[in-house]
Order: C-alpha cells, then structure tokens, then sequence
C-alpha cells in the first residue's frame, strides 16, 4: 500500500482539516493511504453459514435454562 507524508504549516491545512489553535503556526506530518476495506460483513457471515450448514452447535444442550445460568456463573 502506497503512503504520502506532506510537512505542511497548520494555518494552510486549516480550511480542510479543523485543528487546534496551537497546531496553526508549526509544521505537520500529515500521512495519506488509502482506506482499508473492511469486506462485506454479510457476506462473509452467509459463506460460513453456507459452508456450515446442517451443524447444529447447541444440538448437545439438554436444558437451555440451566446451560444459560452456568454461562452467568462462570462471570461471577
């Protein structure tokens, strides 16, 4: 990934980028890069459905009230 670092005086970044008083009369370092893309979260949860389907991972839990109360008790 391709990254740009501009020195730049503060007063000639202001009308872009709001920053405080005090950074207006000193250089700054500002670093430009792309944005990473974080993927579509939707589907990657419908692959992993996909690619798991027909396991049941609660199909062991006889009684799901007393499985949520031991999950509570371990947090205590």
């Amino acid at each position: 990934m391709q990254e740009y670092t501009v020195i730049k005086k503060g007063q000639s970044i202001q009308p872009c980028i709001n920053i405080p008083d005090e950074f207006k009369d000193i250089e700054l370092e500002i670093k430009i890069r792309p944005l990473r893309s974080k993927g579509n979260v939707r589907s990657k949860l419908e692959h992993l459905f996909n690619i798991n389907e027909g396991i049941n991972p609660f199909e062991m839990i006889q009684d799901v009230r007393k499985w949520q109360q031991e999950l509570r008790d371990e947090w205590e």
